[in-house]
């Protein structure tokens, strides 16, 4: 059983991921990262791999055997969709191709890479990427069952993209409260939670909304360590969506006009500031306690449910949160 108080504050010895580069990703993935490296390349294949790695960590305990394999490549097909999304939006706020985005996990929508002003060939990767993640969870025996569930949870995630998208616009819509309520879904720890239920066949659907009361908290820990570990990272690139910059801002930590600046000069005596001044304040180690407080919400409903192991699933979520605390740029 994890003892809650020896969660890290900001500080992490040994990354119990250092073993990531060596993953091997599984055969059914390969090919779509050789088509992402040819055809979009944003992204090193190193993001794939530790994210393979983070997916034995969170696997619900009811996933059939033979299907754990094949939920753990879902799992990362899913992962590099919407990183896709969200670099098209984010990054580039290519608005057009981002559209055409949306259409494609949902057949009654036609996405069309021919359409002007539309990068073709990423939606046209997204399409090969999408049909191999449907084959992968049309194969579970409940994929019918849970099939409105995820797709529900995939409009959430894609949702939360749309909204950090509109922060980039205007950054004065930014609030801690609704990154709660949008950015979150980005996670998508709802629709891996999703894949798996498609894939076992000992769950007690009656026990759905317990399990889901707790992966949803663990969606939130999964956000926090994420704005943990890219924060950093994301003002160099002129990015200002994570909850840690939000909370900078609304505690008074950082200016608007500072933030402003970073949208026609998002370099180093623009950020360098405003990175100093975060890290000298308490905002982070306030989410690692809001970490802690989701994780002690989420335990709560370990008992509710016996067709599950949840007490494992949450310890592996400090696992994932151990490795993005060594990922922090100050480490």
């Amino acid at each position: 059983m994890t003892n809650i108080a020896s969660v890290p504050r900001l500080e992490v010895e040994i990354d119990p991921f250092a073993d990531a580069a060596s993953q091997t990703l599984p055969e059914v993935v390969r090919p779509l990262a050789d088509a992402y490296d040819e055809q979009i390349a944003d992204r090193d294949r190193s993001l794939w791999r530790w994210f393979y790695r983070a997916t034995a960590e969170f696997g619900l305990s009811c996933v059939d055997t033979d299907r754990v394999r094949r939920t753990r490549s879902a799992k990362v097909l899913a992962t590099m969709f919407i990183t896709v999304v969200d670099d098209v939006a984010e990054r580039y706020g290519d608005r057009a191709t981002f559209a055409e985005l949306l259409k494609v996990p949902f057949e009654h929508q036609d996405a069309d890479p021919t359409r002007a002003g539309v990068a073709g060939e990423y939606v046209r990767f997204q399409q090969e990427l999408w049909a191999a993640l449907q084959a992968l969870y049309d194969d579970g025996p409940r994929a019918e069952e849970f099939a409105a569930l995820f797709r529900f949870d995939l409009r959430q995630a894609l949702q939360s993209v749309d909204y950090s998208a509109l922060l980039a616009q205007h950054p004065g819509l930014a609030s801690e409260r609704e990154l709660w309520t949008y950015d979150a879904h980005n996670m998508m720890v709802l629709c891996f939670a999703d894949i798996d239920l498609a894939a076992s066949l000992s769950f007690d659907a009656a026990e759905l909304a317990a399990v889901r009361e707790v992966v949803t908290r663990a969606q939130r820990m999964a956000r926090v360590g994420n704005w943990i570990a890219t924060w950093e990272r994301e003002l160099a690139e002129g990015d200002y969506s994570s909850g840690v910059v939000v909370r900078a801002l609304e505690s008074g930590v950082v200016s608007i006009d500072e933030l402003r600046g970073l949208e026609t000069r998002p370099t180093g005596d623009a950020v360098d500031p405003i990175v100093t001044a975060i890290r000298e304040s308490e905002i982070e180690a306030y989410f690692v306690d809001r970490w802690r407080s989701e994780y002690d919400e989420a335990v709560q409903f370990v008992g509710a449910v016996d067709s599950v192991d949840l007490r494992t699933y949450l310890e592996g979520f400090e696992t994932i949160f151990r490795a993005q605390l060594a990922n922090r740029p100050s480490n």
